[in-house]
């Protein structure tokens, strides 16, 4: 009988205690939960070891240094067209002439009078010399030797005259050749033999591009603008050819745009490229070299750090918590920032340092 209750006793006894147990453990369990309600979630990263390549690239557009748009210097038809559309020319190469068949007559005609006005002086020199010989010996008036003295000057002042009345005429017969004014290539052609064009206002004939000298028009952000300067040598990728070629800068821009907050910068293209660049062709420039060193260092984004100049703090993610830490940063790239001291590769960060958290604020790192 007494061993019957001692089990019995025993059996309540183990009952009760695993009833304590699986209280306990449910008791435990919404606290638990609710911690883990109570966490904030986050976005964390890792810092990069080297910026990505479409981070550091500029769009620009290849440009020829020189362009222009001919038109006559003259009022007349076309009488003769010497190139098309892609021919490469010279300059000075005659592009076209105008009808010229009036002002070859006016040249004829000034050539003549030049002549004249040259054998009049010729003549009025030979007087001066013998009269001169003559009134040594006495035998000519004072008056005779002034006449023949001023008979010269008007003769010098008639053939400089007719001389520049030649050039003129000349120039005019000049003006009806279109010529080209540098090395380039003709890439439009508006009018052909027997249209009228005039000199005011121009007609517009030719439209013509140096290909040779190009330069890469660009707007690069204000943030990498301190980091580049008149030489500094930019790889760049033609779109959407993937052909590769280097330009150097050739002049900075000195005003920020208030809009875009880029500075205009001009490259000339350098060194030969497997295939002709052409004008107004797209192209993205790598500017890399000029936001640092990407290959040792610790990058960003600027939303990551809350920084005023090269000092500021991230929040790292330690322990299912959040710690301030002190960091020093460089600008190197519009929303990018290069960490120099205070991080490593291997911890994480909140993505933005200006969420509402504190030392010790407990967090949920969202996937």
């Amino acid at each position: 009988m007494n061993q019957r209750i001692l089990a019995a006793v025993v059996a309540v006894a183990v009952s009760t205690a695993g009833c304590s147990k699986a209280g306990a453990e449910k008791a435990q369990l919404p606290t638990q939960q609710a911690e883990g309600a109570s966490a904030l979630g986050v976005k964390a990263i890792t810092p990069a070891t080297e910026l990505e390549a479409n981070v550091t690239r500029v769009t620009g557009q290849v440009r020829s240094k020189q362009e222009a748009t001919l038109g006559p210097s003259a009022t007349g038809t076309l009488a003769k067209v010497n190139v098309r559309v892609g021919d490469k020319v010279k300059k000075g190469d005659v592009l076209a002439v105008l009808d010229t068949s009036n002002v070859r007559i006016a040249v004829e005609q000034a050539r003549a009078a030049k002549d004249m006005a040259d054998a009049a002086l010729e003549l009025a020199t030979s007087t001066l010399g013998r009269t001169r010989k003559v009134a040594e010996s006495g035998g000519v008036a004072a008056n005779a030797l002034e006449q023949s003295e001023i008979a010269l000057k008007q003769a010098t002042a008639q053939a400089a005259q007719a001389g520049a009345a030649l050039r003129l005429a000349e120039e005019n017969l000049r003006d009806h050749n279109i010529t080209a004014p540098f090395n380039g290539v003709i890439t439009s052609r508006t009018k052909n033999v027997g249209d009228s064009v005039a000199m005011t206002p121009s007609t517009p004939v030719f439209s013509i591009v140096d290909s040779d000298g190009l330069e890469i028009r660009m707007m690069v952000p204000e943030s990498v603008i301190d980091n580049v300067s008149v030489g500094t040598v930019t790889p760049g990728t033609v779109n959407p050819s993937g052909m590769r070629f280097e330009a150097k800068v050739a002049n900075v821009g000195a005003v920020i745009d208030a809009q875009s907050r880029t500075v205009e910068v001009l490259a000339d293209v350098t060194g030969k490229t497997d295939r002709p660049l052409r004008p107004g062709a797209l192209v993205e420039m790598d500017f890399s070299k000029a936001a640092g060193d990407t290959g040792n260092g610790l990058f960003l984004p600027a939303q990551a750090v809350s920084s005023k100049g090269q000092d500021g703090f991230v929040w790292v993610v330690q322990d299912g918590t959040v710690r301030k830490r002190d960091v020093r940063v460089q600008r190197v790239l519009p929303g990018y920032v290069k960490v120099v001291q205070g991080l490593t590769a291997e911890e994480r960060v909140l993505a933005d340092a200006s969420l509402d958290v504190k030392d010790g604020t407990a967090v949920r790192v969202a996937q």
